[in-house]
């Protein structure tokens, strides 16, 4: 028995006696029995009539929706579809006076032609017309791509941080390296004092728009990419994985040998560095199951030794905390503070001393992986969006400074004047109390630890342009696709 829901757009109705039908035969058989006199509309009235009036009802809402924000955080980022078509989406974020966060796609535009920094620029730069925000965005954050990079290096402001960085005031760190004592307490520090430099920070801090912030996960991806690269032994020994999983997975003899044990070897994807760490797992789990599980396949072109499994093992103990923290940035909102204290915990990890009971080419890998986090995320540390996100973060406040020298003399009067409040201004209640503390943490909690967003997006239009409907026209497409991930929000 089943419950069908008829309606036009594919939005899931609200449920009632009068639109839902309980039939066997699918939903072919409810309109007939909703209405004997009703007659489902054609393609060209959904195209050309219903989808407009949606799309129209859509964006005035949207419209009004943007307007609740002290600025908006962009996330960008390039989907080629199955039929081969190319789509920029550009997802907007932002906390609202209520610090509610939202998420709204302004646009999934199809690129033609190569994907050129000019023409990604264009059509960013045209998305943002459209909905009139050219003057709002904060900050804009893609993957590390180079048209990326090059896209958005024409941003006002970002010629000079190619890299994302926005440096420190020299005369502000001159100061405090000529300082003999210790900078005053936060208690110490009169309101009227940090009214004053609050204004300051804002001013300073948010008025320039459009700076590029390269996407911390994707970072994450190339720091590991980089290690196993460095490492030819560890490198071998993945692709020896690799094979193994798919001669199983290429074989229905094979598959019938893997699930009387129970487990399914996962695919990796050479995109996502944590499916990778997933493939892994699965095949330690066989050899758990069963040691001698290979010996049973009808055709394997690599055999796993004992040993190797021992190097898998430990090499998926130094992997798993990477794995936590490129989950938790996954999150839309709120996550932006946790990065620079993850990293310090990250480098802690990879140089702790029980490494030293590591294999030694597990070890030397460890060591590689820890210096390419400090090499790779040395550009987030002179970024003052996520130095306050991390300071006024009530998890983390200044705790984590005390152990990574790498921030330690950069926050300077910043931390001094903020901390004091870090654990208050999360709270809606004290917007009022502090009006502009609270638009700091607005507008730093408003940027996001990642570009998943827009990741999501496409998710979204994989599951709309499947197979079955090859011949959506890339314009519908994009259409479907504001209306499907919008609809979640408005």
């Amino acid at each position: 028995m089943k419950v069908c829901y008829v309606n036009t757009l594919g939005k899931k109705p609200k449920v009632s006696k009068l639109n839902t039908v309980t039939c066997n035969k699918g939903c072919n058989n409810s309109p007939a029995q909703l209405n004997k006199g009703y007659a489902p509309p054609c393609y060209n009235t959904v195209r050309d009539t219903l989808m407009p009036h949606a799309l129209e009802e859509m964006e005035a809402k949207l419209r009004d929706l943007l307007q609740n924000g002290d600025g908006l955080v962009l996330s960008a980022d390039i989907w080629t579809s199955r039929r081969g078509h190319s789509f920029l989406g550009i997802v907007a974020s932002f906390i609202d006076a209520t610090f509610r966060g939202h998420t709204v796609l302004l646009g999934c535009e199809h690129i033609q032609g190569h994907h050129t920094a000019d023409r990604i620029y264009q059509k960013y730069e045209s998305v943002l017309k459209y909905w009139n925000v050219q003057r709002r965005v904060i900050r804009v954050v893609t993957d590390s791509g180079s048209n990326m990079i090059k896209a958005f290096n024409l941003l006002p402001g970002t010629e000079e941080e190619a890299e994302g960085e926005v440096t420190v005031d020299a005369s502000s760190s001159a100061e405090h390296e000529e300082e003999d004592e210790e900078p005053p307490a936060p208690s110490q520090v009169h309101v009227e004092v940090i009214t004053t430099n609050v204004d300051t920070m804002i001013n300073q801090y948010f008025t320039v728009s459009n700076l590029h912030l390269r996407c911390p996960i994707h970072m994450l991806q190339l720091v590991i990419k980089d290690a196993v690269n460095e490492h030819d032994n560890i490198n071998r020994l993945l692709v020896k994985v690799g094979k193994l999983v798919k001669s199983v997975r290429k074989s229905t003899l094979n598959t019938e040998e893997t699930d009387q044990l129970g487990v399914r070897p996962t695919n990796a994807c050479a995109t996502r560095w944590s499916s990778q760490l997933r493939m892994i797992q699965s095949v330690i789990r066989l050899f758990q199951k069963d040691p001698l599980w290979q010996n049973k396949l009808k055709s394997n072109v690599a055999n796993i030794t004992l040993n190797q499994v021992r190097q898998l093992t430990h090499l998926v103990s130094v992997l798993t905390p990477l794995a936590d923290l490129t989950e938790k940035m996954q999150k839309e909102l709120g996550n932006l503070g946790m990065i620079l204290p993850a990293v310090t915990e990250i480098k802690s990890l990879l140089t702790d001393d029980t490494h030293a009971a590591l294999p030694m080419d597990i070890a030397a890998f460890a060591e590689t992986l820890a210096n390419n986090v400090s090499t790779r995320y040395g550009i987030y540390y002179t970024d003052k969006h996520l130095i306050l996100a991390s300071v006024l973060d009530p998890r983390f406040k200044t705790e984590w400074i005390i152990r990574d020298e790498s921030v330690c003399n950069k926050l300077g009067e910043i931390r001094d004047l903020l901390i004091k409040e870090a654990e208050e201004i999360n709270a809606p209640k004290n917007s009022t109390s502090f009006p502009r503390l609270s638009k700091v943490a607005r507008i730093v909690f408003s940027i996001p630890s990642g570009s998943a967003s827009a990741e999501r997006v496409f998710s979204a239009a994989g599951l709309l342009s499947r197979n079955h409907r090859m011949s959506l026209k890339p314009q519908t497409l994009s259409k479907l696709v504001f209306l499907k991930v919008n609809s979640k929000e408005l």
